[in-house]
């Protein structure tokens, strides 16, 4: 019986898959891709190879060997782990530059090229030209594994075989299992299709992936978000890192509201990961880092025991709020960035009064809402579900400040804020399931009444025990609460204690 015909209403519908098909897959491939890391999509062991000794090989590579290398592909379809034949077409004192054979001196890849990507890797940056990319990342983040008991790094270029319906291009990576036998080499692969391998981007690459290769040593099992934020740094310290304001633009402008510390691989987990290890290296050094990927915990706990180590007031908690107030306001010190611009960041203008506003604030994400210049302000925020919160006041102008306020999931939080100041605040979830919160905002009401800090209607014992416990602080230190300083000097001193003195018992 030969078999039922397609009706042709159906193979309408096919052709037209089809078309749609073929029309995404050309105005993909005549956008820009973006470029992106492939490392953390390759599967790895969940033990790394370490082996009891080095293997030894018998001599150092020249110029003119070849060796049949593993590689991964990145197609949709028929993607994996292939092998390539290669050559080698340069020696440094830090690397062995491998080519592809099917690249080698085609218009993308010739001797030209490769000597200013091996100059770059072993003897000058753009921002150290007498230092190399080689001794910029070891020195910051340390020592690279050594399997092969030949300090070179084998640095393979070739065309990375990726789809461009996806519009992202793989421009570098590196795959741990070469550790292990039968490779037992230390490999970083740069793309060289379309990847130009004689630009900043390939030597930022190089720089990005080498971090990777010294992480994987240190902490093979180190945080996605953790790793990527120190490989984009390491771009920054050899001086490739673009540091305009147009490089954060899709972040700031469409993605601060997302978890940074849950990976994605998306455009916006690069940035938002850069701008995070990029503050970190500003307010404790670069030597930070060092301690970072060394902590053999990962992710937050790893930021903890290092700001712990370093004997700093604040945990990642707090630091949070503080880095979410450098993005806003891009201003100085502490509250922005030295190093790099900033564009203006996605935030929600609210009106006064505003009652039960409900919003949602992603776990490590910001919700960012300004609420303009008025005299005093007074806000009652509450979860609507199991998350705890954390409300960074952010206040701008002649003494700008930051002030991150954490708020368990079951606590009903009444914050108040005095002086004639601009105010933004930048809400984070911080632990449970859900994500939602509400707000009210309105006028502070003058007199005894901003000293009823638990908003009970009555100014006695509890509002008193509250007041003790933020004496002494003032803003920017752990547990600063802007509610407790009366009289909006930024400080919560014998003035203000003074004031709650004359409150106290007051009838509201």
């Amino acid at each position: 019986m030969p078999p039922p015909k397609t009706p042709k209403r159906d193979l309408r519908y096919i052709l037209i898959f089809f078309t749609c098909c073929i029309a995404l897959s050309c105005s993909v491939a005549h956008a820009q891709p973006i470029p992106q890391s492939g490392t953390h999509l390759i599967p790895r062991q969940t033990t790394p190879y370490r082996p009891a000794t080095k293997i030894s090989f018998s001599t150092p590579f020249r110029i003119g060997d070849t060796l049949t290398l593993p590689a991964y592909s990145f197609q949709l379809v028929g993607g994996g782990k292939y092998h390539t034949t290669t050559t080698c077409r340069y020696v440094g004192s830090h690397c062995y530059i491998f080519v592809e054979d099917d690249m080698w001196n085609t218009p993308r890849v010739t001797q030209t090229g490769i000597e200013s990507l091996a100059l770059a890797f072993d003897k000058s940056t753009a921002r150290h030209p007498d230092r190399g990319i080689y001794e910029t990342v070891t020195d910051l983040f340390g020592d690279p594994p050594d399997v092969d008991a030949d300090p070179r790094i084998l640095i393979l270029v070739l065309d990375v075989l990726d789809s461009p319906i996806t519009g992202i291009t793989f421009v570098g990576y590196i795959d741990t299992d070469n550790e292990a036998p039968p490779v037992s080499r230390e490999i970083i692969y740069i793309d060289a299709r379309p990847l130009d391998i004689g630009s900043n981007l390939a030597r930022a690459t190089l720089a990005h992936e080498f971090q990777h290769l010294i992480h994987w040593k240190a902490d093979f099992d180190e945080a996605k978000w953790l790793d990527e934020g120190c490989s984009e740094y390491a771009e920054l310290a050899c001086g490739y890192k673009d540091t305009t304001a147009a490089a954060t633009e899709n972040f700031l402008s469409l993605a601060v509201n997302t978890d940074l510390t849950y990976w994605e691989d998306q455009f916006f987990d690069f940035d938002q990961a850069y701008l995070y290890m990029t503050y970190f290296a500003q307010r404790y050094g670069e030597g930070a880092l060092r301690k970072l990927i060394a902590d053999p915990d990962s992710s937050i706990a790893s930021i903890d025991n290092v700001l712990q180590s370093l004997d700093a007031p604040e945990r990642f908690e707090h630091l949070f709020g503080q880095w979410a107030a450098a993005m806003y306001l891009d201003g100085e010190g502490d509250l922005g960035y030295r190093a790099i611009d900033l564009h203006l960041a996605k935030r929600e203008i609210l009106t006064i009064p505003t009652n039960n506003l409900t919003r949602r604030a992603t776990r490590w994400g910001i919700d960012y809402l300004a609420l303009g210049e008025t005299p005093g302000l007074a806000f009652t925020i509450q979860s609507t579900g199991d998350n705890d919160l954390l409300v960074t006041l952010i206040a701008d102008g002649e003494h700008p400040f930051a002030a991150p306020i954490p708020i368990s999931a079951s606590q009903r939080k009444r914050i108040h804020t005095s002086g004639n100041i601009a105010r933004t605040l930048a809400i984070t979830s911080t632990s449970g399931t859900t994500i939602g919160y509400t707000l009210s905002v309105s006028e502070l009401a003058s007199g005894p009444a901003t000293s009823d800090f638990d908003g009970d209607g009555e100014i006695g014992f509890s509002d008193f025990l509250a007041f003790a416990s933020a004496f002494g602080k003032t803003a920017g230190d752990v547990g600063f609460d802007p509610t407790f300083d009366l009289d909006g000097d930024l400080r919560v001193t014998f003035s203000d204690f003074l004031i709650f003195v004359q409150n106290f018992g007051a009838d509201l």
